[in-house]
């Protein structure tokens, strides 16, 4: 199946001030591991690609029950939570090319979690639509996509000029 731009829906202020704010002190407690990388296939142990920050957000109902009803009432969509967790890139490391699902149902919820953001500073979010068709998306503070996760993406690096930790949140979600 092909996939256009049109297939990925793009949200706006998509949490209220008080539940990002929540967002932002959980991402900025210092609960990062180092290591995590994108998946090249459907098989985790042939993990390749580069090496980010992950946090893993599963245990935590604010963000696996509280968030998640959210995400569903919004997109008027039910879903099923397979894995949510945040990422962070850094100046120096970005993700590679992958898909999330081998399923059609798959969907990917992409949330973007930093307080600021300046376009200079990159990072954008790159997807490869086939036929050499690419669309970005900037990491706009409290904005989202939703996407199917067959649609093959990456995350970029940011610049020299971010001195920061580059944060998205990923909910992993089946549809019912």
């Amino acid at each position: 199946m092909k996939y256009t731009e049109s297939d990925i829906k793009k949200y706006n202020d998509f949490f209220s001030s008080s539940d990002y704010l929540k967002i932002l002190q959980t991402v900025n407690s210092p609960n990062w591991m180092f290591g995590h990388g994108s998946y090249h296939d459907s098989d985790p142990r042939s993990r390749k690609g580069y090496p980010f920050w992950v946090m893993g957000l599963e245990n935590n109902p604010f963000f696996t029950d509280y968030l998640l009803n959210i995400i569903k009432e919004k997109t008027n969509q039910d879903y099923e939570l397979y894995d949510v967790y945040a990422n962070g890139h850094t100046f120096g490391t970005k993700g590679s090319f992958h898909v999330d699902w081998h399923d059609d149902r798959g969907r990917t919820f992409l949330f973007y979690a930093n307080e600021t953001w300046d376009v200079d500073w990159g990072g954008k979010t790159a997807f490869d639509l086939g036929q050499e068709n690419y669309y970005f998306h900037v990491p706009k503070p409290n904005s989202a996509l939703l996407f199917p996760g067959i649609i093959s993406h990456t995350a970029e690096g940011p610049t020299r000029s971010f001195i920061g930790l580059r944060v998205t949140i990923a909910w992993k979600l089946l549809l019912k």
